[in-house]
């Protein structure tokens, strides 16, 4: 009997002391759960102060009349800035946004005012479709278009309100449109396709950057082989070029138009850029991305570890 009270004592007691590990595991969990909120919050306060100091210092590298060779600087070049206590650092990459067109031209097809802006979006559009073998790509290109003029949103299960902004679209807002594409065509390749490398979202812009256009943009644009534009006497961002078309005797139909149907910015760079600030704080590395666009900074985005 003794002995049975003996296993019973042993047994409730190692019940108690395996439901207090538990609780302690609990317990640790919400500190630890608490104590990453509380840096979440912190590291987001840094970033929002060194977001400020980005701004200002963007803003006074470029001035009043910045040239060619001072965005080719600060494209070329991650801008390493610091606040003025010294107590925390930051580097900071710039690329062209106005680089390559803009994916709500391809909503331009029935505009007469834009024909050119339509035919160069339609092209890059063509050229990405070659790489990859679509079940539908009909059912894609109307989905996309007709989600650009704002039709037929309903039938697709696309927020009715994506084009809150005329002329714009973001990339979060396009993706609603590949995903209503792949259960509609049962097509997971259309994710594979590089859309943000080949088209500028979340912005009006009219105009493509001539002397920052990627090089493989001009590529297909003016079928012009990547040989000859890596060669000796190739282009390189920030160079003109006009001069590089007439040159080699390329096609310059496109590049000259003006009034409404000009696509190419011709005299001074398009002040269009997207930012990425990677800065320490505590153990973590953190990073947040905005657009500056015309002196204006847009589309805040706070991206974390």
């Amino acid at each position: 009997m003794g002995k049975m009270r003996r296993g019973v004592t042993l047994f409730v007691t190692l019940a108690i002391i395996a439901a207090m590990l538990g609780l302690v595991g609990v317990v640790f969990t919400y500190l630890e759960s608490a104590r990453s909120k509380a840096e979440f919050k912190a590291s987001l306060i840094q970033g929002d102060l060194l977001y400020a100091d980005t701004k200002t210092a963007i803003r006074r590298l470029l001035g009043k009349t910045p040239k060619n060779s001072t965005y080719k600087t600060l494209y070329e070049t991650p801008l390493p800035i610091a606040t003025l206590n010294g107590e925390f650092g930051m580097m900071v990459h710039c690329s062209p946004i106005a680089d390559r067109p803009n994916i709500a031209w391809l909503g331009l097809g029935n505009d007469r005012k834009h024909p050119i802006h339509f035919a160069v979006a339609e092209k890059i559009y063509d050229h990405l479709l070659q790489k990859v073998d679509l079940k539908n790509p009909t059912l894609l290109y109307e989905m996309i278009t007709d989600t650009l003029k704002n039709k037929r949103l309903k039938r697709f299960n696309i927020l009715s309100n994506i084009n809150k902004k005329k002329g714009t679209i973001t990339y979060r807002e396009f993706q609603q449109v590949l995903d209503a594409y792949r259960f509609e065509a049962d097509d997971k390749r259309v994710y594979s396709i590089p859309w943000r490398k080949w088209f500028a979202f979340g912005t009006d812009l009219r105009r493509i950057d001539s002397n920052f256009i990627r090089l493989d943009v001009l590529s297909v644009l003016f079928d012009i082989d990547m040989q000859l534009i890596r060669g000796s006497d190739g282009f390189e961002r920030g160079d003109s070029l006009k001069q590089f078309l007439e040159a080699n005797g390329l096609d310059t139909e496109w590049y000259n138009a003006t009034g409404d149907k000009e696509v190419f910015v011709k005299k001074h760079p398009v002040d269009a850029m997207r930012c990425t600030v990677n800065y320490s704080f505590r153990d973590g590395r953190y990073a947040l991305a905005f657009d500056y666009i015309n002196k204006r900074v847009e589309n805040f985005e706070y991206l974390g570890r």
